[in-house]
């Protein structure tokens, strides 16, 4: 009897702290995936080549700007530049293992190549990889689609269907 008791009231747990995160607001959601950002240790790009396989490496990326849009440094002539020029379409993947959490965005990237944004999204340790940084460092801009969120520190679980979160940022004026 009480097993079935504690079973019971597992699952009435389970129930309401679904319904609290199906209630969450956007905002706050989008809050505590800055946070899992911020602290995350693994920071992977997904491209995809030409037969469709999708690549993944770890990546250094900056932090999401307001927006969301996602700015990656990179070598000029690297697989991943030529995998994008390819099939733009990519995922950015931040995991953090402390907080049993993770956000994905996916999106759009394009390469950019500007004077002043590969100076603002520098890091000075970086001069051991791009000695010419002008010629050789190149800039990944991701324009997001959609983020997903799934955290146990945050209590952001799957839905009945064993999906996440998923955040729609595709801007309203993109939309139609």
């Amino acid at each position: 009897m009480i097993i079935i008791l504690f079973s019971t009231s597992s699952l009435l747990a389970q129930e309401v702290k679904d319904q609290a995160n199906q209630q969450m607001p956007r905002d706050s959601l989008l809050k505590i995936a800055r946070n899992i950002i911020s602290s995350s240790s693994c920071r992977v790009l997904v491209t995809v080549d030409e037969n469709g396989k999708p690549h993944a490496r770890e990546m250094a990326p900056f932090s999401p700007e307001e927006n969301w849009k996602i700015w990656l440094g990179t070598t000029t002539g690297s697989r991943k530049t030529k995998q994008i020029q390819e099939n733009p379409y990519v995922t950015v993947f931040y995991y953090d293992p402390d907080g049993k959490s993770y956000v994905s965005v996916a999106g759009l990237a394009r390469l950019v190549n500007d004077k002043d944004k590969k100076e603002k999204y520098w890091d000075d340790a970086w001069t051991q990889f791009y000695p010419d940084k002008e010629n050789n460092y190149i800039l990944i801009e991701v324009t997001p689609a959609n983020l997903e969120i799934c955290s146990f520190k945050y209590n952001i679980l799957w839905d009945s269907t064993g999906d996440s979160k998923i955040i729609d940022l595709t801007p309203e004026q993109d939309k139609n």
